[in-house]
């Protein structure tokens, strides 16, 4: 990272629903963040406008980015995320991909670029759903055996990957906790406009335990996300998850190696 108190910034995915949201809160806050660079599809049509709407001087949206940045962020698709890691090595910039769905090449591709730069690959980058996973491996291994786990996630009718990566995600807590959690015992609702809802519950004799999440508004995605990019571009490399960035936060101030 550079010596500036901004970062560099760059998003792929710029013209879908959370990186328009993450190029128009980077944009607004000129402190903290430049811009330098907006990638979309080259089939999209917000090829050739401005990223965000709050000045004139946004930095246009275009098919590829070949100068120097920071931070890339990516939420697009598997071919938009194979365009950001190239960049980010290119670069030798810190990489967060909140793109779900993919396949286990590029999750491959994005372990090996680790070893030179600091990955942070999150399912959902909202501090809350991380919150929710450490809350769900404390309930298995608390409960036990005797609880089964059942997990059911609702998003909007245009979401392409069921289930949805940020449940796979909550599973995989479960698991971590000592739970015996089967594919069959995770279930995808999808229509109307939901933005996310993922409900947890552990159900015993005589009583059932629920973790839910709703999130509200995609801002909340675009917020984490800037949020642990802050925190990524000041990393080693390696290969990070969202649950990090709470360990990190939660440790004491001035303890080492916790920023």
């Amino acid at each position: 990272m550079s010596e500036r108190q901004y970062i560099n910034l760059v998003v792929t995915g710029a013209s879908g629903r959370v990186g328009r949201l993450i190029c128009e809160l980077a944009g607004a806050d000129e402190t903290h963040w430049d811009l330098v660079g907006a990638v979309a599809h080259p089939r999209s049509t917000r090829l050739g406008q401005s990223s965000f709407s709050s000045a004139d001087h946004a930095t246009v949206i275009t098919p590829h980015y070949g100068g120097k940045c920071d931070l890339v962020i990516d939420f697009s698709t598997p071919a938009g995320a194979e365009t950001a890691i190239q960049i980010a090595l290119r670069e030798s910039a810190a990489l967060l991909v909140g793109t779900t769905g993919l396949p286990e090449s590029i999750v491959q591709v994005l372990q090996a670029a680790s070893r030179r730069i600091p990955v942070l690959l999150a399912p959902n980058t909202s501090i809350g759903v991380a919150t929710c996973a450490r809350l769900v491996e404390i309930a298995a291994r608390s409960l036990g055996p005797g609880y089964r786990v059942e997990i059911v996630e609702a998003h909007h009718s245009r979401k392409k990957d069921a289930p949805s990566g940020t449940a796979l995600m909550l599973a995989e807590a479960a698991r971590r906790g000592g739970a015996a959690i089967e594919r069959d015992q995770i279930h995808a609702l999808r229509g109307g406009d939901v933005v996310g809802e993922h409900t947890i519950r552990f159900a015993g004799e005589g009583e059932y335990i629920e973790v839910t999440h709703r999130a509200t508004s995609r801002s909340l995605f675009a917020m984490g996300a800037l949020r642990a990019g802050q925190w990524l571009v000041r990393q080693a490399p390696g290969f990070y998850c969202m649950d990090d960035l709470l360990s990190a936060s939660a440790a004491p101030a001035g303890k080492p190696g916790t920023d």
